[in-house]
């Protein structure tokens, strides 16, 4: 079994890296094979000059890696999505990747194990219903956490800039979170493994 984690932060060892490192650093402590990918490694570009390409299997005319990334998602058995919040909701570049997804939200990880992590104080809300429109149409979605900086910091005073320091997972609770949703997927995962047995017997 094979997940990959899309830390779709600016800052490859903010918060944002540290959480989805950690989900994936347990589904490792379980077997599995996993690897930690950041968005801004992408050239990806606003989608432009469009006839609607993508949706009739024809090349996108704006060249860039947004296809190159879509593909490699492919090649999981689970994604895990981790996002900040910028100026309430998702950051601009994973909006734009999500504009360039080269097919129908609904044809992109199919079957594929996928979750998300969410990474802010404001926002929550309008980030997860569009990381939801992505992550469960015809997809195993086991759930989307929301670990808040502020929230955090009411806990511990010692993390009260945890939002600039990048330092949010120091806080058991949020590490707790992180753990069961990780757990989440790895049963998911289980579970689409022995269903995929039982068909081919």
């Amino acid at each position: 079994m094979k997940v990959v984690g899309l830390s779709c932060s600016a800052r490859k060892s903010g918060n944002t890296a540290s959480a989805v490192s950690l989900a994936l650093e347990h589904l490792e402590s379980k077997h599995v094979k996993t690897k930690l990918i950041h968005l801004t490694d992408y050239e990806i570009k606003p989608c432009r000059n469009c006839n609607m390409e993508c949706y009739v299997n024809k090349e996108c005319p704006t060249p860039d890696n947004s296809k190159g990334l879509a593909d490699l998602l492919e090649k999981y058995d689970s994604v895990i999505v981790g996002s900040p919040l910028y100026n309430g909701t998702i950051p601009a570049l994973l909006s734009t990747f999500l504009e360039r997804n080269p097919y129908p939200y609904d044809e992109v990880l199919k079957d594929k194990v996928t979750s998300a992590i969410i990474i802010g104080s404001i926002g929550e809300t309008v980030a997860a219903l569009i990381l939801t429109s992505w992550l469960a149409p015809s997809k195993y979605f086991v759930g989307w956490i929301e670990l808040d900086p502020r929230a955090t910091a009411s806990r511990n005073a010692k993390l009260k800039d945890s939002w600039l320091k990048g330092n949010i997972m120091e806080d058991e609770q949020n590490q707790k979170r992180v753990i069961e949703l990780a757990d989440k997927v790895y049963a998911k995962m289980l579970e689409r493994k022995r269903s995929k047995s039982r068909f081919y017997k």
